[in-house]
């Protein structure tokens, strides 16, 4: 399944200072900068998508070690869902921690001609936005929303058995005065309607169009992940 995750925080602008004994100078430090400006989400996500990405991470939580995310370049020529679709891409994360089992897993996502997902698999899980996903053309910092929700099913199509759906909504968050964090969170249900996971991505933006990636967070019953 997509692991996409990220810890929302507590985000706000601030100016702090310490005073010593016998009147020292006061120590001004600044938090994150809510920005009055736009950004373009929507074309940022399609360029990111097209080119693909490699970044390293820390892991913390309930394992520790390093991880790392390679997506390869959006290509051609592939199916999904039965019908040849415009793009594909292949993410592989690996996880390598001391006090847990490592992992690797890679997801496959697929895309219609403007990069917007139709859906993904990976190793017995199959995915399918309908109806496809909107994600914002433009966003600032303080804007929330649903991108869309994915059904999801065992097996290698969507004949499978359903599992249940993964609901995927944004919130954009301060950074500083030209970038701003976009924090998309993906909440898996079962199919009673339980929440199984939560997984969140953070990704920092800025004004040009520039998207890359932050962290990233899930949180099930019994584990908790953080790469950042």
């Amino acid at each position: 399944m997509k692991l996409h995750r990220l810890i929302i925080g507590l985000c706000f602008a601030a100016l702090l200072s310490a005073c010593g004994g016998g009147g020292s100078d006061s120590t001004p430090a600044t938090g994150p900068v809510a920005s009055t400006l736009s950004f373009p989400l929507k074309s940022a996500y399609s360029t990111l998508v097209a080119n693909g990405y490699t970044k390293r991470y820390d892991v913390s939580g309930s394992c520790n070690g390093l991880a790392s995310e390679v997506t390869a370049p959006a290509t051609g020529g592939q199916t999904f869902n039965g019908v040849s679709v415009p793009w594909s891409t292949a993410l592989t994360l690996s996880i390598n921690v001391t006090t847990c089992a490592s992992i690797t897993a890679t997801i496959n996502t697929y895309y219609d001609t403007d990069y917007t997902p139709l859906g993904f698999s990976s190793s017995g899980v199959y995915s399918v936005y309908l109806p496809p996903p909107s994600i914002p053309t433009s966003i600032m910092v303080g804007d929330t929303g649903t991108i869309g929700t994915a059904t999801n099913f065992t097996g290698s199509s969507s004949t499978g058995t359903r599992e249940g759906q993964t609901v995927v909504s944004y919130v954009v968050e301060p950074d500083t005065a030209s970038t701003a964090i976009v924090n998309l969170i993906f909440k898996t249900f079962d199919t009673s309607g339980n929440l199984k996971s939560t997984e969140q991505d953070r990704y920092k933006i800025s004004s040009t169009g520039a998207l890359a990636p932050v962290s990233k967070d899930t949180l099930t019953a019994t584990t908790h992940l953080i790469l950042q």
